[in-house]
């Protein structure tokens, strides 16, 4: 997986899916995570980025994902879990072929537990979504492509990180 230790902060290459139906998209958390994310995870070496995306949604969810065209690029520099991380993320939209409903289901990330949900997007105003760009790039439709940098977030507290 592509995520180096760097003078005690850690760079993150992720790559995560947007898929939106009937005016929700999917999100996923943590149990402990009072954040939602979409869905996806880190590249591997020498591996394109679609294909992370696919082999990400089959092991997390054991649901086959194809990947589309690319969305957003974004540069995020966040603390998570008492590490400073520099992300680079690219978000492609995603289509789940054989996705059986709109329900609640639950996946995981080697042992840990993963909850996704539906949200919609008409309210992802009220929730923690991280990287905060997607609230409003997700808002928009159609999907806009584009490129975004956040300011440095604490995702443990949720609160901006002074520069």
């Amino acid at each position: 997986m592509i995520s180096l230790r760097i003078d005690g902060a850690l760079f993150n290459y992720r790559v995560a899916g947007v898929a939106v139906l009937n005016g929700k998209v999917l999100l996923h958390k943590t149990p402990s995570d009072n954040f939602w994310t979409l869905p996806g995870g880190r590249a591997e070496l020498f591996e394109f980025s679609k294909d992370t995306l696919q082999r990400e949604m089959r092991e997390e969810t054991g649901l086959n994902a194809e990947a589309g065209e690319m969305l957003w690029v974004s540069e995020n520099f966040f603390s998570y879990d008492g590490d400073k991380y520099h992300e680079i993320g690219f978000y492609f939209s995603m289509q789940i072929h054989d996705l059986p409903h709109q329900e609640d289901f639950l996946g995981s990330e080697g042992q840990d537990e993963l909850l996704f949900h539906w949200h919609d997007v008409a309210d992802l105003h009220s929730i923690a979504v991280y990287p905060a760009f997607l609230t409003e790039a997700l808002a928009k439709s159609p999907l806009e492509k584009g490129h975004y940098n956040s300011g440095y977030t604490d995702l443990d507290a949720g609160n901006p990180i002074p520069s």
